[in-house]
């Protein structure tokens, strides 16, 4: 997909604040956090060892981390995974030919890297299965998926959007869009490894904020 269709108009503009109990308006308490990632200087280490590396990002279209990405030479596949999954949602869960259509354009490509950021946290347990088996047959042996998993009970309705911080190796910025909660799954590690086939936890990180930070190593061959 084109990402600079999808940052026109995405000008910045301050929001009022919530109304009441049930609005989805943020307030000031939600206002954008910093976090140091522990994950996050071995990705930019996996980058920096590569030459025009092939990153796929399942995050929305962010221009300041598609600049910080090519500052790396590395071709970038951005597949906005929440926005294609919400159509279909509450027609009894996605199923296999969803994410093969979803990574089509992908098709014949081996990625070196792929962003996966919080979205586990958006699907449940089947679905996680399917998207890793695409996943796999997507990735070269030896590339890293990083994703951020929620130990909280309740998460934000929708995905946080992250953005990385000019040249700072270990700081993310958490952008939440909703004050609307949803449960969230908790996966365990011995789960995320048994549902992403073809990928073992590399390392993981759980940091002060009840997030716990993924590497996973796509196996070989």
């Amino acid at each position: 997909m084109s990402w600079l269709s999808s940052l026109r108009g995405a000008g910045s503009r301050k929001e009022p604040a919530a109304k009441g109990p049930g609005s989805q308006t943020l307030t000031a308490e939600d206002a954008p956090e910093i976090h140091r990632s522990l994950a996050l200087p071995a990705v930019f280490a996996a980058l920096a060892r590569g030459h025009k590396l092939n990153v796929l990002d399942l995050g929305a279209a962010l221009g300041s981390n598609v600049e910080r990405l090519a500052e790396y030479g590395c071709r970038l596949d951005i597949e906005d995974l929440y926005a294609s999954k919400s159509a279909p949602e509450g027609g009894g869960g996605l199923g296999p030919d969803f994410f093969a259509d979803f990574l089509a354009s992908a098709e014949g490509r081996q990625f070196d890297l792929v962003l996966a950021w919080d979205l586990f946290n958006y699907l449940d347990r089947k679905e996680l299965g399917d998207l890793g088996r695409r996943l796999r047959l997507c990735c070269r042996p030896g590339a890293l998926i990083f994703a951020l998993v929620s130990y909280h009970k309740m998460i934000p309705a929708q995905p946080i959007r992250f953005r990385f911080i000019d040249q700072d190796q270990d700081q993310l910025i958490y952008e939440r869009r909703t004050a609307v909660e949803r449960p969230g799954p908790r996966f365990v590690p011995a789960e995320l490894n048994a549902l992403l086939g073809g990928f073992q936890v590399d390392r993981s990180f759980l940091l002060r904020h009840g997030i716990q930070e993924y590497l996973f190593l796509r196996e070989g061959p």
